[in-house]
């Protein structure tokens, strides 16, 4: 990624619940190489996830999000603090996470602290 000066948006995509937590240590060293000077997005891809309150507890809680997390939090502030620019965090939901998309976003918020305190942290659900 260090090569790629024209990325603007870095999206990841996890299908499967039990997948989430497998691409901690990918995701981390890529962040680290993206060097682009256009960079501002990060997109989590949730779309294909069932949605729903309870079903999010769950994954905002340690068993799925564990402290990783918040390492990738503190990870794009230090992105953010360095490149001297906004660099948003999307979660996008597939079209079930309409009807919870406020308590989704508060929700994810509490996952990316750090993100979500410089109001960059944003839950997009799909049409």
């Amino acid at each position: 990624m260090s090569r790629n000066l024209a990325l603007t948006r870095f999206e990841i995509r996890v299908d499967h619940p039990d997948d989430i937590d497998l691409v901690l240590s990918p995701l981390r060293n890529t962040l680290s190489t993206i060097s682009s000077p256009a960079f501002s997005e990060f997109a989590l891809n949730l779309e294909s996830y069932p949605i729903g309150v309870y079903y999010f507890r769950l994954l905002s809680g340690e068993r799925v999000w564990g402290e990783e997390w918040g390492l990738v939090d503190r990870d794009l502030n230090e992105m953010v603090y360095v490149m001297g620019r906004d660099i948003r965090l999307v979660v996008l939901l597939g079209a079930g996470g309409g009807d919870w998309s406020s308590k989704l976003g508060e929700l994810v918020g509490s996952v990316f602290p750090l993100m979500n305190l410089r109001g960059l942290v944003s839950v997009e659900v799909a049409v």
